[in-house]
């Protein structure tokens, strides 16, 4: 349950746990519960459209403030890992997930690219497995950025042949939900670029 006060803030969880990891880069319980004393919910992000690898942060933009609040060393380049630390396996991350559900007691959800039906038939799979065994650690919602989203730092072969359109993402995303009988376990929120008044 989310206080009606709470400011309409999502934390969003990188590759590089920025803002929530400690020295050695692995995640710090304090720090997150500190930021989520005034967030609303958590969006691991797995994965954003036109961006399939990790960030990189030169040394001129890591300022003393940046450093501070991403928990890294000030005036060093930095390089964000291209996968998620703790989503080695399906049953890993929804583990984390839980985990970030117990310290927060807020929703926590994922944010994906689909590119097609094997990219999230592995998560209903396991959500289904776990509501039918009374395992309440999975995610909240999914978050599904479309292939068109993002900024515009990866390469153009990335940014055309990667990730379905939204209108494709969220129907599929639906209908397999749907199929494993869990649709109405899991919240889905759509994302992707804004170009012209009419998008």
């Amino acid at each position: 349950t989310v206080p009606s006060d709470m400011p309409d803030i999502i934390w969003q969880i990188s590759s590089s746990l920025n803002g929530c990891r400690d020295k050695d880069g692995n995640f710090d319980t304090i720090r997150y519960q500190k930021v989520m004393s005034f967030c609303r919910m958590t969006e691991i992000k797995l994965a954003q459209g036109a961006k399939q690898t990790g960030g990189k942060l030169t040394a001129n933009k890591v300022t003393e403030a940046i450093a501070y609040y991403r928990g890294i060393e000030p005036h060093k380049d930095f390089f964000a890992p291209n996968r998620f630390p703790y989503a080695n396996s399906v049953e890993e991350l929804f583990d984390f997930i839980g985990e970030l559900q117990e310290l927060s007691g807020k929703p926590v959800g994922i944010k994906i690219v689909i590119s097609d039906y094997n990219n999230i038939e592995p998560f209903a799979k396991e959500i289904k497995r776990r509501i039918d065994s009374g395992n309440n650690k999975y995610p909240d919602f999914i978050s599904i950025d479309g292939g068109s989203g993002g900024s515009a730092t990866a390469p153009i072969e990335m940014m055309e042949r990667i990730g379905l359109n939204i209108k494709d993402s969220v129907y599929l995303v639906d209908k397999v939900l749907r199929k494993y009988g869990i649709r109405g376990h899991v919240k889905i929120s759509e994302s992707g670029k804004i170009l012209t008044p009419d998008d």
